[in-house]
């Protein structure tokens, strides 16, 4: 998967799922995505972005290239979260959460996001492997289709059976998985709901507003439920 900018809780408990999980930092970097963007509840309009900003021109190269900006977007992501502050009954944890994720030796976006997925993970008991794809010795072409390049890696490290979010289904070939040897597997999102005193309750924010609400106790026992929701 490509890195995501505190991505939802859902990822969490897919990763918690994986024996490996193989950061995708190597296509073409894309503005206004995932990758260096969320959402946290706002009392008035329902929710608002949070971002990390990259330099003019990241665009033009990989993921992995796309150096953050130096805009003071740590204070603006600080002061944004502040809306939690009267409400939130794991404000001050969540707090301590996101300083851990936002140090500032980060240099890249890549960076940032890989280093939140394993504090993240670290505090929700997670154990799974978190591997950069650019930093691995692997011998993989330079191209290939969208649906192709997890088999492709998937067979490269000797793996049986990759899983994928559900919301990807359209991109993959079961066949051709199924071919080479490796059986294709989606995550399927399980329910999510929690009480938000203050604010009208709007499913899959980022990781950041879960935390607020439920802490990284309450979290990590979602996330390692044992019933499976793979298909």
């Amino acid at each position: 998967m490509q890195p995501y900018f505190f991505p939802y809780a859902q990822q969490f408990r897919h990763i918690a799922q994986c024996d490996s999980w193989i950061i995708f930092d190597t296509p073409k970097y894309s503005r206004k995505s995932w990758i260096n963007r969320n959402r946290i509840a706002d009392r008035q309009a329902g929710w608002s972005y949070i971002s990390a900003p990259v330099v003019k021109g990241a665009s033009n190269g990989a993921i992995r290239d796309a150096a953050l900006a130096d805009t003071g977007w740590r204070n603006a992501l600080r002061d944004k979260l502040k809306v939690y502050a009267a409400s939130a009954p794991c404000y001050a944890e969540t707090l301590e959460i996101v300083e851990a994720c936002i140090r500032p030796d980060s240099a890249t976006i890549a960076d940032l996001n890989t280093h939140t997925l394993r504090e993240i993970c670290g505090r929700l008991g997670i154990k799974t492997k978190i591997e950069r794809l650019s930093r691995m010795p692997l011998d993989l072409p330079e191209k290939a289709d969208p649906g192709e390049w997890a088999l492709l890696v998937s067979e490269a490290v000797g793996a049986d059976v990759y899983c994928n979010a559900s919301g990807g289904r359209h991109l993959f070939d079961p066949d051709l998985y199924r071919s080479r040897g490796v059986t294709l597997e989606f995550y399927e999102p399980r329910t999510l709901t929690y009480e938000t005193p203050g604010f009208v309750f709007t499913p899959d924010l980022s990781v950041i507003d879960t935390f607020m609400w439920l802490g990284s106790g309450r979290l990590g026992s979602w996330c390692s439920e044992t019933n499976s929701s793979i298909t």
